[in-house]
């Protein structure tokens, strides 16, 4: 009978060791990472309306001093890689330009878009944060 209890009394603890060591942080993190919260979201999306007003400014410094725009990021010494978004000059000509800014800014498999236009207007093409 000693001997029963014993066991019950491991295999309890080791369940409880489990579920409190194991099986609860991996629970909480996994809550964590599925309610990112809107105002977060949006938060992040600060950071392409940053990228994308800094490509601007330089594009157009870059106009300036050659009559046209470019296609070459390097070009304009701007940081194409920011956290969560990736620059990308998608036209360049004489009197007009886009830079997109892409990224996934929950990892839910949707890209959130932003795009700015010689207007300096950063617009949100694609809005991540709507698909949740």
């Amino acid at each position: 009978m000693k001997k029963v209890i014993i066991i019950l009394l491991l295999v309890l603890a080791v369940f409880w060791l489990y579920n409190r060591f194991i099986a609860e942080p991996k629970r909480v993190a996994a809550e964590a990472a599925e309610n990112i919260s809107e105002a977060a979201l949006r938060a992040r999306q600060n950071e392409a309306r940053l990228m994308l007003r800094q490509a601007f400014q330089k594009q157009e410094s870059f106009h300036a001093r050659t009559g046209h725009y470019t296609y070459k990021l390097d070009s304009l010494r701007v940081e194409e890689r920011g956290t969560y978004y990736r620059l990308e000059i998608k036209r360049a000509k004489t009197n007009n330009f886009e830079i997109r800014a892409e990224g996934n800014i929950d990892s839910d498999g949707y890209y959130d878009v932003w795009v700015i236009t010689e207007d300096g207007k950063p617009y949100n093409i694609v809005d991540d944060v709507k698909k949740n």
